[in-house]
């Protein structure tokens, strides 16, 4: 049996007829650009996460862009943010004339390391990005309180984590804003690429819908200088069949997370993901950490299994962020550590559960030949 990393096409097969008769509504109406199907998706998404707002965008990455051009970020003001994530973290700071500060990360969560943001924060610091990594929240509290004591707003990076709560909300509820990106592969995925920026500062919103409008105040008048990032329809067409389908989809993806932890509890050699007290995981990813790992890469493909790292390098040691860490050169050692570690295992709802216990099979005849 092959079992894949991840398979898109098993849920866009069963949503075809859904989906095909939003896209032919929306062609027969030339209703390409905003409208009914990307409204009725800010309003649903805004009510699942108990916000005051939602705008959607053109894809995550814009999601921050957008979010720090509207709080107005200067060039030279430092942003922290993990260092273990995808770099879109990190570019989107640079993008939008700050500068990224990299932080480590705790070594059970894998999450940003409040003690790190902590010894950070300089005069020219302005916020910090927390990233909710692998679906499982960030100390939003402990982080939160540091933003608050020191003045400085803090956005959730929330791009893997559509569903996932902590201190009684849903994640999108802690952050001055939070960016959403709502790739194929996320819990709640598009077709092709979208995100959305969400919050409860509706005149803060409003600014954020300008910015990725062209500035635009009204029809030909524009305020300020913006981008041109509008959530597509045909995309919010494919998130709103989707949405009613992410709470199922997130209670399979922790069923599937039980199953892996019961096949390799015990095992010595493997350090397995940690949920923080008072939290939910989405399980975007079930990473676990091993020194292993590329023998048991090798040995799953060789089994048929796939799977996947994240991420092999640490945004302080990518190329194309290094002059954002001249003169800040520094170890990181639990990012660099966990760069060494990370694997992720097969992590989609529609993994059957003959799949899931050929991935336990094909792990056992590793750990215990």
């Amino acid at each position: 049996m092959n079992v894949p990393a991840f398979n898109l096409s098993r849920a866009a097969e069963t949503l075809a007829d859904e989906i095909g008769a939003r896209w032919r509504s929306l062609a027969s109406r030339a209703a390409f650009i905003g409208g009914s199907e990307v409204e009725a998706f800010e309003t649903a998404f805004s009510e699942y996460l108990g916000s005051a707002g939602t705008v959607g965008v053109a894809n995550g990455t814009d999601s921050l862009v957008v979010a720090m051009r509207a709080l107005e970020l200067a060039p030279g003001d430092e942003v922290i943010v993990p260092a273990f994530t995808f770099i879109a973290t990190a570019s989107a700071v640079a993008l939008a004339g700050g500068v990224p500060v990299f932080a480590d990360v705790l070594p059970d969560t894998l999450n940003l390391d409040p003690r790190e943001v902590e010894a950070l924060i300089t005069p020219r610091t302005v916020g910090v990005i927390g990233v909710h990594l692998f679906g499982r929240p960030f100390d939003v509290e402990t982080i939160g309180a540091l933003c608050a004591e020191h003045g400085l707003w803090l956005i959730e990076d929330a791009a893997q984590a559509q569903g996932a709560a902590a201190a009684g909300a849903r994640v999108g509820n802690f952050g001055l804003l939070t960016s959403w990106s709502f790739y194929p592969t996320k819990n709640l995925g598009a077709f092709g690429d979208a995100g959305a920026v969400s919050g409860n500062d509706l005149e803060l919103l409003a600014r954020v819908r300008r910015i990725a409008n062209h500035g635009r105040a009204e029809h030909y008048f524009h305020s300020e200088l913006g981008v041109n990032s509008r959530l597509d329809a045909l995309q919010a067409a494919v998130l709103n069949v989707r949405l009613p389908r992410l709470e199922e989809a997130n209670r399979r993806r922790r069923e599937i997370a039980c199953r892996y932890h019961g096949f390799l509890s015990g095992v010595a050699e493997v350090e397995l993901p940690v949920d923080r007290p008072g939290t939910t995981s989405v399980y975007h990813q079930y990473t676990l950490l091993t020194d292993r790992r590329d023998e048991l890469k090798a040995h799953l493909a060789e089994h048929g299994v796939g799977s996947g790292v994240y991420y092999p390098l640490g945004l302080h040691q990518q190329p194309a962020l290094a002059v954002h860490r001249e003169g800040r050169e520094r170890p990181l050692p639990v990012t660099e550590r966990a760069c060494r570690r990370a694997l992720s295992l097969p992590m989609f709802p529609e993994l059957t559960d003959d799949e899931v216990a050929a991935v336990g099979a094909a792990l056992g005849s590793f750990f215990n030949p």
